[in-house]
């Protein structure tokens, strides 16, 4: 383990001078959490705390929680693909969670740290079913309470009436347990919920407990997330020259490279909305650069984005717009291969980067669009690729529009028509999940998302009208790999040359 443990390390850090960093600036709530729900000692807390590791005996569960907790820190430092690999890798070898004491709480952690992953990505359904599951298999009551506390937090929406009186209850028990991390962060996420509902008065006594606390137990993430809403507090009561003081003198003193790369793009924001365009630029290629450097996907966006805008509207210089613009929806695509789902922030950016190239150079909209989209097909038949394409628009609408007659009415297709189309891919292999089931499962075997993203791009058309278009794309795709040769593609696509005479005529037009 200690090899490996070595190797992770280094990707957490990246090129971060001082080896280890990250960890420890995680290290105390992480390890800390671990030892209040009593799956760490003591002794074994400390020693993680010193030396970074549980003991010198080997353990196959401690090292799986070791993984979980890189992939917390993962996560927490917006590495989101890394994340992505450590959680499935601990997914693969579950049933070491099942072995020995304690066996159902600790398959309950890691639901619950898998759920707060996919809550931090956007993916509030299933953030919620990993919940389920967790509580479904939990035996610990601390690890139940912060079960049943998160599931309140992501619900605190719809459960404004009682949200507040449930909020007190958890912090009292997390006092009464003794767990510090966790009454520290309830406090934190209690001055959220307050400053969401316009009460600036409990959010910031909420705040300041929250900062007490991180303070004095060394909770350094929590303590910099506190300052960092500090600051957001300023902007929302339009203090805008106080609050870019605030945020630059937090830089200074910040020791988190993610928490830099956070305040240099928040800084962005404000000097682009202050028509500050120069600071705007300098701080936005200030996030950029560091979020290269440690691969946090969704802040490089983020900062692209803003760097794309600046140069399309403020400089004029279209080049560069384009090239940022470019890397913004290039990170997002990163993302959705990695099995990080589209959430509203990260579609609004491919929705910019489309209406950027549409009006640009709309005679090239579509090939530079789908040139990322279509890639999955090249080695495949135009059966297969039809095939697919059509269960994946299936499953867009089902998850997005509505099952049954929701998905048949956005598409304006009759239901006899939908059932046979369904049982055509049925009987060749493609089967549907049941969407009726509260914890449905998509399989990834069948799941392409190109062809999901593809489908959210032209949502707004009918059955007919997306297969005409997906034909002409996809055909369009292929004719440029294969050389613009028609008997190449009619070969690779595994169709009659004469059909795709007939069918790519729009190629070709004014050429014959």
């Amino acid at each position: 383990m200690a090899k490996r443990q070595e190797l992770l390390s280094k990707e957490l850090n990246k090129t971060s001078e001082a080896s280890s960093l990250v960890e420890k600036f995680h290290s105390a709530e992480c390890y800390g959490l671990l030892g209040e729900i009593g799956f760490l000692s003591d002794e074994q807390v400390a020693l993680m705390l010193d030396k970074g590791k549980f003991s010198e005996r080997r353990n196959r569960k401690l090292e799986a929680l070791q993984k979980i907790i890189y992939a917390k820190i993962a996560t927490l430092e917006g590495n989101f693909a890394f994340a992505m690999e450590l959680y499935d890798e601990v997914m693969i070898k579950i049933k070491v969670l099942k072995q020995g004491a304690q066996q159902d709480s600790a398959l309950a952690y890691f639901y619950y740290e898998y759920a707060g992953f996919m809550y931090r990505v956007g993916d509030l359904s299933a953030a919620l079913m990993y919940l389920e599951k967790a509580r479904g298999v939990a035996s610990s009551n601390k690890i139940k309470q912060m079960i049943s506390y998160q599931l309140m937090v992501i619900q605190g929406d719809s459960l404004k009436k009682s949200a507040l009186k449930k909020w007190l209850q958890s912090i009292a028990y997390f006092n009464k347990y003794e767990m510090q991390v966790m009454e520290a962060q309830a406090h934190y996420d209690l001055a959220l919920y307050f400053n969401a509902q316009e009460n600036v008065a409990d959010a910031a006594a909420h705040l300041e407990l929250a900062h007490e606390m991180a303070g004095a137990e060394g909770y350094m993430y929590i303590s910099s997330s506190v300052e960092f809403i500090r600051g957001c507090m300023l902007v929302k009561q339009d203090r805008m020259s106080e609050a870019i003081g605030y945020f630059q003198g937090l830089i200074e003193r910040s020791s988190s490279e993610y928490f830099k790369t956070r305040l240099h793009l928040k800084l962005a924001e404000l000097f682009k909305q202050t028509e500050q365009d120069e600071q705007a630029l300098e701080s936005a290629k200030a996030s950029m650069e560091i979020s290269q450097r440690f691969a946090m996907q969704s802040e490089l966006a983020d900062a692209s984005l803003i760097l794309g805008r600046l140069y399309h509207r403020s400089k004029k210089d279209i080049t560069r717009a384009y090239f940022y613009f470019q890397q913004a929806y290039g990170s997002v695509m990163l993302l959705t291969k990695r099995g990080v789902l589209l959430d509203s922030k990260r579609s609004a950016i491919v929705d910019a980067y489309v209406d950027f190239l549409e009006e640009h150079f709309p005679g090239d909209v579509t090939e530079s669009a789908n040139e990322d989209l279509f890639a999955f097909s090249k080695a495949l038949n135009w059966v297969r690729i039809k095939d697919l394409f059509h269960y994946n628009l299936f499953l867009y609408h089902y998850m997005n529009t509505g099952v049954g007659n929701k998905t048949l009415e956005a598409l304006d297709f009759p239901a006899s028509s939908f059932y046979s189309a369904t049982e055509r891919l049925r009987s060749r292999g493609i089967t549907f999940p049941n969407f009726r089931r509260n914890d449905v499962d998509v399989p990834s075997e069948n799941y392409v998302e190109g062809l999901q993203q593809y489908s959210r791009l032209h949502r707004e058309k009918t059955w007919v009208e997306i297969n005409e278009r997906f034909e002409k794309d996809m055909l369009a795709y292929h004719y440029k790999l294969n050389n613009y040769n028609k008997k190449l593609l009619a070969k690779h696509l595994e169709l009659a040359y004469s059909g795709i005479v007939n069918r790519t005529k729009y190629l070709t037009a004014g050429q014959d």
